[in-house]
Protein backbone atom coordinates (compact mmCIF):
# COMPACT_ATOMS: atom_id res chain seq x y z
CA UNK A 1 0.00 0.00 0.00
CA UNK A 2 1.42 3.23 -1.16
CA UNK A 3 0.72 5.76 1.76
CA UNK A 4 1.28 9.60 1.41
CA UNK A 5 2.07 12.13 4.73
CA UNK A 6 -0.03 15.36 4.85
CA UNK A 7 0.66 17.77 2.47
CA UNK A 8 2.76 20.58 3.17
CA UNK A 9 1.47 23.83 4.37
CA UNK A 10 1.55 26.27 1.59
CA UNK A 11 2.22 23.22 -0.69
CA UNK A 12 1.67 21.96 -4.51
CA UNK A 13 -1.96 22.52 -4.04
CA UNK A 14 -1.72 26.38 -2.63
CA UNK A 15 -0.09 27.14 -6.63
CA UNK A 16 -2.57 28.27 -8.84
CA UNK A 17 -2.42 27.22 -12.28
CA UNK A 18 0.94 25.54 -13.89
CA UNK A 19 -0.99 21.88 -13.99
CA UNK A 20 1.06 20.99 -17.28
CA UNK A 21 4.11 21.50 -14.89
CA UNK A 22 2.58 19.42 -11.53
CA UNK A 23 1.55 16.96 -14.10
CA UNK A 24 5.33 16.68 -15.30
CA UNK A 25 6.47 16.16 -11.51
CA UNK A 26 3.82 13.66 -10.83
CA UNK A 27 4.65 11.36 -13.85
CA UNK A 28 9.01 12.20 -12.92
CA UNK A 29 7.84 10.70 -8.88
CA UNK A 30 5.75 7.87 -10.46
CA UNK A 31 8.65 6.27 -12.41
CA UNK A 32 11.43 7.94 -10.41
CA UNK A 33 12.75 9.56 -13.19
CA UNK A 34 14.92 12.90 -13.00
CA UNK A 35 13.44 16.30 -13.97
CA UNK A 36 14.60 19.26 -14.62
CA UNK A 37 12.91 22.73 -15.01
CA UNK A 38 14.49 25.72 -16.87
CA UNK A 39 13.01 29.31 -17.60
CA UNK A 40 13.73 32.91 -16.59
CA UNK A 41 14.23 34.17 -12.87
CA UNK A 42 10.44 34.27 -11.19
CA UNK A 43 9.04 31.80 -13.15
CA UNK A 44 7.88 29.68 -11.06
CA UNK A 45 10.28 26.33 -11.38
CA UNK A 46 11.95 26.70 -8.14
CA UNK A 47 8.69 27.40 -6.70
CA UNK A 48 7.37 24.21 -7.57
CA UNK A 49 10.33 21.78 -7.49
CA UNK A 50 10.26 23.34 -3.83
CA UNK A 51 6.76 21.63 -3.60
CA UNK A 52 8.04 18.26 -4.38
CA UNK A 53 8.15 16.00 -1.12
CA UNK A 54 3.85 16.50 -1.69
CA UNK A 55 4.34 14.06 -4.40
CA UNK A 56 6.77 11.60 -2.36
CA UNK A 57 5.11 8.60 -0.88
CA UNK A 58 6.60 7.63 2.93
CA UNK A 59 9.64 5.89 2.87
CA UNK A 60 9.14 1.92 3.56
CA UNK A 61 10.00 0.37 6.74
CA UNK A 62 13.05 -1.24 4.20
CA UNK A 63 13.79 1.81 2.89
CA UNK A 64 13.58 4.04 6.12
CA UNK A 65 16.30 1.66 7.62
CA UNK A 66 18.82 2.49 5.53
CA UNK A 67 17.72 6.19 5.78
CA UNK A 68 18.32 6.20 9.31
CA UNK A 69 21.64 4.32 9.03
CA UNK A 70 22.59 6.83 6.79
CA UNK A 71 21.57 10.26 8.83
CA UNK A 72 22.96 8.14 11.77
CA UNK A 73 26.46 8.24 10.53
CA UNK A 74 26.49 11.65 9.50
CA UNK A 75 26.25 12.70 12.98
CA UNK A 76 22.38 13.50 13.75
CA UNK A 77 21.30 13.11 17.32
CA UNK A 78 19.45 9.86 17.84
CA UNK A 79 16.21 11.10 19.00
CA UNK A 80 16.39 13.25 15.92
CA UNK A 81 17.29 10.20 13.49
CA UNK A 82 14.23 8.11 15.37
CA UNK A 83 11.47 10.89 14.01
CA UNK A 84 12.88 10.33 10.40
CA UNK A 85 9.88 8.85 8.17
CA UNK A 86 9.64 11.05 5.16
CA UNK A 87 11.62 10.74 2.19
CA UNK A 88 15.04 12.99 2.49
CA UNK A 89 14.44 16.14 -0.18
CA UNK A 90 17.96 17.66 0.27
CA UNK A 91 18.51 20.97 -1.29
CA UNK A 92 22.62 22.11 -1.28
CA UNK A 93 23.30 25.68 -1.49
CA UNK A 94 25.29 26.17 -4.70
CA UNK A 95 28.37 27.11 -2.89
CA UNK A 96 28.56 23.16 -2.11
CA UNK A 97 31.95 21.45 -1.78
CA UNK A 98 32.99 18.43 -3.80
CA UNK A 99 33.47 17.25 0.05
CA UNK A 100 29.61 18.20 1.01
CA UNK A 101 28.10 16.89 -1.80
CA UNK A 102 30.03 13.48 -2.01
CA UNK A 103 31.51 12.86 1.21
CA UNK A 104 34.42 12.42 2.86
CA UNK A 105 36.82 14.12 5.07
CA UNK A 106 38.78 12.47 8.36
CA UNK A 107 35.87 10.26 9.39
CA UNK A 108 34.49 9.72 5.82
CA UNK A 109 31.57 11.11 6.63
CA UNK A 110 28.35 10.72 3.88
CA UNK A 111 27.46 13.87 1.74
CA UNK A 112 24.77 15.54 -0.17
CA UNK A 113 24.45 12.32 -2.84
CA UNK A 114 24.25 9.87 -0.12
CA UNK A 115 21.77 11.79 2.38
CA UNK A 116 19.60 12.08 -0.28
CA UNK A 117 19.40 8.48 -0.66
CA UNK A 118 15.71 6.99 -1.33
CA UNK A 119 14.37 10.56 -1.93
CA UNK A 120 15.29 14.02 -4.00
CA UNK A 121 18.29 15.56 -4.60
CA UNK A 122 17.33 19.32 -5.49
CA UNK A 123 19.89 21.54 -7.57
CA UNK A 124 18.62 25.18 -7.85
CA UNK A 125 20.04 27.41 -10.01
CA UNK A 126 22.13 24.02 -11.36
CA UNK A 127 24.51 26.07 -13.19
CA UNK A 128 26.07 28.04 -10.63
CA UNK A 129 27.42 24.61 -8.90
CA UNK A 130 31.18 24.35 -9.35
CA UNK A 131 31.74 22.40 -12.71
CA UNK A 132 33.59 19.88 -10.57
CA UNK A 133 30.56 19.10 -8.45
CA UNK A 134 28.70 18.23 -11.10
CA UNK A 135 31.20 16.35 -13.38
CA UNK A 136 31.47 14.19 -9.92
CA UNK A 137 28.00 13.09 -9.61
CA UNK A 138 27.44 11.58 -12.81
CA UNK A 139 29.42 8.07 -12.06
CA UNK A 140 26.97 8.03 -8.36
CA UNK A 141 24.02 8.88 -10.03
CA UNK A 142 24.14 6.53 -12.87
CA UNK A 143 25.18 3.41 -10.47
CA UNK A 144 23.16 4.31 -7.18
CA UNK A 145 26.30 4.30 -4.75
CA UNK A 146 29.23 6.72 -4.01
CA UNK A 147 32.87 4.93 -3.34
CA UNK A 148 35.40 6.75 -0.85
CA UNK A 149 38.94 6.45 -0.60
CA UNK A 150 40.36 8.11 2.18
CA UNK A 151 43.90 7.20 4.36
CA UNK A 152 44.03 3.63 3.14
CA UNK A 153 40.28 2.90 3.57
CA UNK A 154 37.26 2.47 1.03
CA UNK A 155 33.52 3.34 1.84
CA UNK A 156 30.99 2.69 0.14
CA UNK A 157 27.62 4.67 0.66
CA UNK A 158 24.02 4.12 -1.47
CA UNK A 159 22.96 7.03 -3.37
CA UNK A 160 19.50 6.01 -5.25
CA UNK A 161 18.35 9.25 -5.65
CA UNK A 162 15.97 11.23 -8.30
CA UNK A 163 17.75 14.29 -9.12
CA UNK A 164 15.66 17.57 -9.70
CA UNK A 165 17.33 20.31 -11.23
CA UNK A 166 16.55 24.31 -11.76
CA UNK A 167 18.37 26.85 -14.33
CA UNK A 168 17.98 30.09 -16.16
CA UNK A 169 18.45 29.55 -19.93
CA UNK A 170 21.43 32.09 -19.56
CA UNK A 171 23.36 33.96 -16.77
CA UNK A 172 21.54 36.88 -17.43
CA UNK A 173 18.00 34.33 -17.75
CA UNK A 174 16.78 36.31 -20.30
CA UNK A 175 17.84 34.22 -23.15
CA UNK A 176 14.66 33.21 -25.31
CA UNK A 177 12.19 35.13 -23.54
CA UNK A 178 10.86 38.96 -24.66
CA UNK A 179 13.63 40.68 -22.73
CA UNK A 180 17.22 41.70 -23.81
CA UNK A 181 19.35 38.92 -22.99
CA UNK A 182 22.66 40.56 -22.17
CA UNK A 183 24.86 37.70 -22.77
CA UNK A 184 27.46 36.51 -25.16
CA UNK A 185 27.08 33.49 -26.79
CA UNK A 186 30.42 32.14 -25.40
CA UNK A 187 28.84 33.23 -22.04
CA UNK A 188 25.78 31.14 -22.88
CA UNK A 189 27.63 28.09 -24.20
CA UNK A 190 29.76 27.80 -20.68
CA UNK A 191 27.15 28.50 -18.85
CA UNK A 192 25.22 25.54 -20.20
CA UNK A 193 28.53 23.24 -20.58
CA UNK A 194 29.02 22.84 -17.17
CA UNK A 195 26.14 20.32 -16.46
CA UNK A 196 28.36 18.25 -18.97
CA UNK A 197 26.31 15.80 -21.95
CA UNK A 198 25.94 12.65 -19.42
CA UNK A 199 24.45 14.93 -16.44
CA UNK A 200 22.08 16.64 -19.18
CA UNK A 201 21.36 13.14 -20.53
CA UNK A 202 20.17 11.58 -17.01
CA UNK A 203 16.96 14.35 -17.05
CA UNK A 204 14.55 12.36 -18.47
CA UNK A 205 11.93 15.11 -17.64
CA UNK A 206 12.95 18.34 -19.14
CA UNK A 207 10.14 21.27 -19.00
CA UNK A 208 10.57 24.84 -19.76
CA UNK A 209 8.42 26.57 -16.61
CA UNK A 210 8.06 30.04 -18.43
CA UNK A 211 6.04 28.90 -21.41
CA UNK A 212 2.34 29.05 -21.67
CA UNK A 213 0.72 26.48 -19.16
CA UNK A 214 -1.76 25.01 -22.06
CA UNK A 215 -3.08 22.10 -19.55
CA UNK A 216 -6.82 22.22 -20.68
CA UNK A 217 -6.86 19.87 -16.96
CA UNK A 218 -6.54 21.02 -13.54
CA UNK A 219 -5.38 18.23 -11.32
CA UNK A 220 -5.73 18.55 -7.93
CA UNK A 221 -2.38 16.92 -5.27
CA UNK A 222 -5.23 14.06 -4.58
CA UNK A 223 -5.43 13.06 -8.43
CA UNK A 224 -1.39 13.27 -8.50
CA UNK A 225 -0.84 11.54 -5.66
CA UNK A 226 -3.65 8.76 -7.16
CA UNK A 227 -1.62 8.64 -10.36
CA UNK A 228 1.60 8.22 -8.40
CA UNK A 229 -0.08 5.48 -6.15
CA UNK A 230 -1.42 3.38 -9.22
CA UNK A 231 1.77 3.58 -11.32
CA UNK A 232 3.98 2.01 -8.15
CA UNK A 233 1.43 -0.15 -7.40
CA UNK A 234 1.74 -1.66 -11.03
CA UNK A 235 5.14 -1.55 -11.58
CA UNK A 236 6.12 -3.28 -8.66
CA UNK A 237 3.80 -5.89 -9.41
CA UNK A 238 4.76 -5.86 -12.88
CA UNK A 239 8.76 -5.88 -12.57
CA UNK A 240 9.61 -5.41 -8.96
CA UNK A 241 11.35 -2.13 -9.24
CA UNK A 242 10.13 1.25 -10.76
CA UNK A 243 10.61 2.49 -14.02
CA UNK A 244 13.79 4.53 -13.96
CA UNK A 245 15.75 1.47 -12.68
CA UNK A 246 14.90 -0.76 -15.41
CA UNK A 247 18.01 -1.81 -17.41
CA UNK A 248 17.98 -2.24 -21.42
CA UNK A 249 17.00 -5.94 -21.09
CA UNK A 250 14.08 -4.81 -18.68
CA UNK A 251 12.76 -2.46 -21.23
CA UNK A 252 12.91 -5.40 -23.83
CA UNK A 253 10.53 -7.87 -21.52
CA UNK A 254 8.08 -5.41 -20.01
CA UNK A 255 7.72 -2.15 -22.95
CA UNK A 256 5.49 -3.69 -25.46
CA UNK A 257 3.08 -1.00 -27.82
CA UNK A 258 0.68 -1.52 -29.68
CA UNK A 259 0.57 -0.99 -33.63
CA UNK A 260 0.18 2.53 -33.31
CA UNK A 261 2.69 3.49 -30.90
CA UNK A 262 5.26 1.49 -33.12
CA UNK A 263 4.17 3.46 -36.25
CA UNK A 264 4.85 6.79 -33.53
CA UNK A 265 7.70 5.62 -32.26
CA UNK A 266 9.51 4.35 -35.54
CA UNK A 267 8.91 8.41 -36.54
CA UNK A 268 10.72 9.59 -33.38
CA UNK A 269 14.29 8.60 -34.83
CA UNK A 270 13.29 10.80 -37.91
CA UNK A 271 11.80 14.05 -36.03
CA UNK A 272 14.65 13.98 -33.35
CA UNK A 273 18.25 13.67 -32.57
CA UNK A 274 18.11 11.39 -29.71
CA UNK A 275 21.35 9.38 -27.73
CA UNK A 276 20.83 6.35 -26.84
CA UNK A 277 20.24 6.94 -23.83
CA UNK A 278 17.64 9.07 -24.18
CA UNK A 279 15.94 6.57 -26.59
CA UNK A 280 15.89 4.33 -23.61
CA UNK A 281 14.66 6.91 -21.29
CA UNK A 282 11.53 8.21 -23.31
CA UNK A 283 10.64 4.60 -23.42
CA UNK A 284 10.66 4.24 -19.27
CA UNK A 285 8.53 7.35 -19.65
CA UNK A 286 6.07 6.42 -21.93
CA UNK A 287 5.55 3.41 -19.78
CA UNK A 288 5.54 5.38 -16.26
CA UNK A 289 2.39 7.40 -17.83
CA UNK A 290 0.51 4.39 -19.07
CA UNK A 291 0.93 2.87 -15.88
CA UNK A 292 -0.77 6.58 -14.37
CA UNK A 293 -3.41 5.87 -16.32
CA UNK A 294 -4.02 2.39 -15.97
CA UNK A 295 -2.67 0.91 -19.13
CA UNK A 296 -0.21 -1.91 -17.81
CA UNK A 297 0.16 -3.77 -21.22
CA UNK A 298 1.06 -2.26 -24.06
CA UNK A 299 1.42 1.57 -24.74
CA UNK A 300 -0.41 3.42 -26.73
CA UNK A 301 0.14 6.18 -29.27
CA UNK A 302 -0.46 8.99 -26.74
CA UNK A 303 1.76 7.34 -24.31
CA UNK A 304 4.83 8.24 -26.79
CA UNK A 305 3.29 11.91 -27.50
CA UNK A 306 2.81 12.65 -23.85
CA UNK A 307 6.73 11.69 -23.52
CA UNK A 308 7.89 13.77 -26.06
CA UNK A 309 6.01 16.27 -24.65
CA UNK A 310 7.49 16.35 -21.64
CA UNK A 311 11.41 15.90 -22.78
CA UNK A 312 12.07 19.15 -24.08
CA UNK A 313 15.49 20.34 -24.97
CA UNK A 314 17.54 23.45 -24.04
CA UNK A 315 16.97 26.37 -26.13
CA UNK A 316 20.60 26.23 -26.64
CA UNK A 317 21.67 23.35 -29.32
CA UNK A 318 25.21 23.03 -27.29
CA UNK A 319 24.97 20.14 -25.12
Amino acid sequence: MIKFDEPMEKGLDSIEGRDELKYAMAVAVAGRHNIMFWGKPGCGKTLLLHRMPDLLPVLTDEELDSVKRIYALYGLPKEYVEKIYLRPFRMPHQSATLEGMLGGGKDSKPGEISLAHNGVLFLDEAAEFRASVLQAMRIPLFQGTITLSRAGHTTIYPAKLQLAMAANPCPCGNYGSDKVCICSEKSIELYWKKLSAPLYDAMTVRMRADEADVSPVFYTLEELREFISDAWEAQFERQGCLNADLNAEGIHKYIKMDKYAEARWARVGLERELTGREELDLLRLARTIADMHGNPTELCEIHICRALQLHHKVPVDII
